[in-house]
Formats: structure tokens, C-alpha cells, sequence
């Protein structure tokens, strides 16, 4: 800090040792004075007020073991969803009207059990975050307080799947929310049976995630699991492939295509797939990309092998087409 600095006074400017008060000075430094204690207190209110707004006190609650999902995607897909329970609406006016159109036109059987919409400012949706780092959320003037979904066991998973052509996801401890949001995103688009992942080191279900899925969420079952080992040996007793993602894979992702019943495993950014989780898999694979490359992001590694992994007509053992 730079010192303070001031003119020297000659020794007969000195201020005498019991100095002449006019009648009036002690209640001008009386004002002065509170003057400043009232300016300081009203700056320390205002910082307390500002601290609580960013740091989401102001916020509306979710329940009680519950979320928030923001965003309008992830907000209308909820409620179309007859499986999610929503314990409270909150949106701006904007917002309200385009949840009211939805609402209205859902099955009374599912608009009649979704609670009133509560209208409030933008500013007490703005003090929602997307996490503990504090980003704030990007809810479109809408979100949803919710309960977790009930995702199935692996086993009664398989049981639905039977013998049919199926694709899956197995995430390796993959716990950044948006990238597995982006994945599930790109599951959706790829008609993905399901996301398998472990209890420990991966998401819960939150409202960064059920935004950049951008509705997935509702209708991609997020299957946990206790041991993803175990798991893979599941998936190989029902006779489904696992090939797992690797750049040193000795089989080219174009290979995928040709199998009927197949799970695709991906590994975190930088650390890959685990040893154990490599040792099981019936297949490396690798996506072809130039020397001067470095790596992909893991969602958009996920997004390119469930393209290359799309089922042909002869994987869904469909006759082909007769030409006029």
C-alpha cells in the first residue's frame, strides 16, 4: 500500500493541547460521524445482500433429497415425463406462458398431479448455480424442482433388452456432469438403450447435466452399478460386444456397425479406460484422426462412435428394401 503523505506544519501551526470547541462542533462531528457509521453500515448491508444473491440464498429451495432442473429443454421433457415427480415450477412471466401451453396440452392425467406455477423475478432464478464452483445457471426463465428419477438394475435392463439389436453406453468413471449430459444428448440421437455407469466417481442426476442433455435425460435410463467389471461380464453373458474406446485400439470404429448387440465403452478425458475395464472388453477401438491431432473430447469421441456404430438393416436383421 502507498504511504500516506501531507505537509509539514511550522512549529506555530501546531493545534494547541486543549483546542476551543464552538457550541456547535460537537454536533457537526456528531453528523459527520454518523454520517460515516451510517454509510459504512449501509455498504456492509448492501455487500451482505449482494453475497447472498451470488451465493444463492435468494435462490428458490429444491426438496428434500431433490434438484433443480433449469433451462427450457430440460424443464418441458420433465414434465412431459410421467415418470419424474415435480414438487415445484418457478419461472419469469415469459416462462410461465410457455409452461402453461405445454402443461394444458399434456393428458389431464399428467397436467392434472403438476404443481401451480410459481411466477417470481429473474433475479432469484439467476441466483440458481450450476455447482459448487458457483457457475450460475442458464435457466431460460424457467425450472423445475424434482425428485431423482428411479433408473432400472442392470439386470431387469437386460431382461427388457432380451435377444433384440441393442446399443449401450459404459462410462468409466467419467464425472464431469455436461459431458455426460453431451453424451446422453448424443445418445438420444442414436437411439442408445441405456447409460450404464458406476455409483462412485460419476454424476447424480443435477441441473447442469439435465441441461446439456437438453431433455435426454427423461428418456435415457442412467443405470448404476457397483463394479463396472462385473457389470461388462453381464453384458458378455447376454451376448452383447463390449468394445471399449482406445487410441491404440487394434480394430478401426467403422467395425462397430457390424454388430448386432453391442455396449461402447468410454473412459475419462486423460486418464482413458482403466486397466480392469480395458482387460474385459472383447474389443479396442479407435477413431482414425490426423497425426498432428491430439485427442477428442470424450463427448464428441462418443457422438462419432455411436454414428459409426448405427444399426445397418442387416444388424436389425431386416430384409432389404425391394426396389420399385
Amino acid at each position: 500500500m502507498t504511504p500516506k503523505t501531507g505537509k509539514k506544519r511550522h512549529p506555530s501551526q501546531k493545534r494547541p493541547t486543549q483546542p476551543h470547541h464552538s457550541p456547535h462542533s460537537g454536533s457537526r462531528a456528531g453528523s459527520r460521524a454518523g454520517s460515516r457509521a451510517g454509510s459504512r453500515a449501509g455498504s456492509r448491508a448492501g455487500s451482505r445482500a449482494e453475497s447472498q444473491a451470488g451465493s444463492g440464498r435468494n435462490a428458490p429451495k429444491p426438496p428434500q433429497n431433490g434438484l433443480f432442473l433449469w433451462g427450457r429443454h430440460a424443464v418441458l421433457a420433465a414434465l412431459a415425463n410421467f415418470e419424474r415427480r415435480v414438487a415445484a415450477l418457478y419461472a419469469t412471466d415469459g416462462g410461465a406462458e410457455e409452461l402453461h401451453q405445454l402443461i394444458t396440452s399434456l393428458p389431464t392425467t399428467r397436467s392434472a398431479e403438476l404443481p401451480e406455477i410459481k411466477v417470481v423475478e429473474r433475479s432469484r432464478l439467476d441466483a440458481l448455480h450450476a455447482g459448487d464452483a458457483g457457475e450460475k445457471a442458464v435457466h431460460q426463465g424457467m425450472a423445475a424442482a424434482v425428485w431423482p428419477l428411479q433408473p432400472p438394475a442392470l439386470e431387469d435392463l437386460l431382461a427388457d433388452i432380451g435377444e433384440s439389436p441393442v446399443r449401450l453406453i459404459l462410462l468409466d468413471q467419467l464425472s464431469d456432469p455436461r459431458n455426460v449430459g453431451a453424451i446422453m444428448r448424443s445418445a438420444r440421437a442414436f437411439g442408445v438403450g441405456a447409460i450404464i455407469t458406476t455409483h462412485r466417481n460419476a454424476p447424480e442426476e443435477s441441473g447442469s447435466l439435465g441441461r446439456t442433455a437438453t431433455g435426454a435425460l427423461e428418456h435415457i435410463p442412467l443405470v448404476r452399478v457397483v463394479n463396472l467389471a462385473r457389470a461388462i461380464e453381464m453384458l458378455q453373458e447376454a451376448n452383447i460386444t463390449v468394445a471399449g474406446l482406445a487410441g491404440d485400439g487394434e480394430m478401426p470404429i467403422s467395425a462397430l456397425g457390424s454388430m448386432p448387440r453391442l455396449a461402447i465403452v468410454l473412459g475419462a478425458e486423460g486418464a482413458g479406460l482403466r486397466r480392469l475395464t480395458r482387460d474385459h472388453c472383447d474389443h479396442l477401438v479407435r477413431i482414425e484422426m490426423d497425426a498432428a491431432a491430439d485427442s477428442l473430447n470424450v463427448s464428441n469421441a462418443a457422438a462419432i462412435a455411436l454414428y459409426a456404430a448405427q444399426l445397418t438393416p442387416a444388424t436389425r436383421h431386416e430384409p432389404p428394401i425391394a426396389p420399385k
